[in-house]
């Protein structure tokens, strides 16, 4: 059984295309992402308003920076979701050409709620 010689061309095509996506996969599952990453645990002191951006008392990143009070870039919004002052947190800090980052974010204690001792004190004689 013979191809014509357009569908040979176009079978060709297909089977180059593949593998050069094949190649571009095994080359990519090697890559590392680019920066440095670094574990941070703190309380949050602030949690902006589009939850891009979150301001944390952490402790010392060993090997980058001395403990600190610091507003960080949020990479996904939805992992700062829920959170508020006084909760403690982790989260990875990512470090790409002098730009910082959170990742990771994960709820490790929620903050405990402080009793408004005016609300609801009907104690007064």
């Amino acid at each position: 059984m013979s191809l014509g010689n357009g569908r040979r061309t176009y079978v060709k095509a297909v089977a180059g295309t593949l593998a050069l996506l094949c190649v571009a996969w095994i080359a990519g599952c090697g890559a590392t992402p680019k920066g440095k990453r670094y574990p941070l645990e703190g309380e949050v002191v602030n949690v902006g308003v589009t939850g891009r951006l979150l301001t944390v008392n952490h402790g010392e990143i060993p090997g980058y920076m001395s403990a600190m009070t610091m507003s960080y870039t949020v990479a996904n919004p939805k992992e700062v979701a829920g959170l508020a002052p006084g909760d403690k947190i982790r989260a990875e800090l990512v470090v790409v050409d002098s730009r910082a980052r959170l990742e990771k974010i994960t709820l490790v204690e929620k903050a405990a709620v402080k009793p408004n001792p005016a609300a609801g004190d009907t104690s007064h004689k």
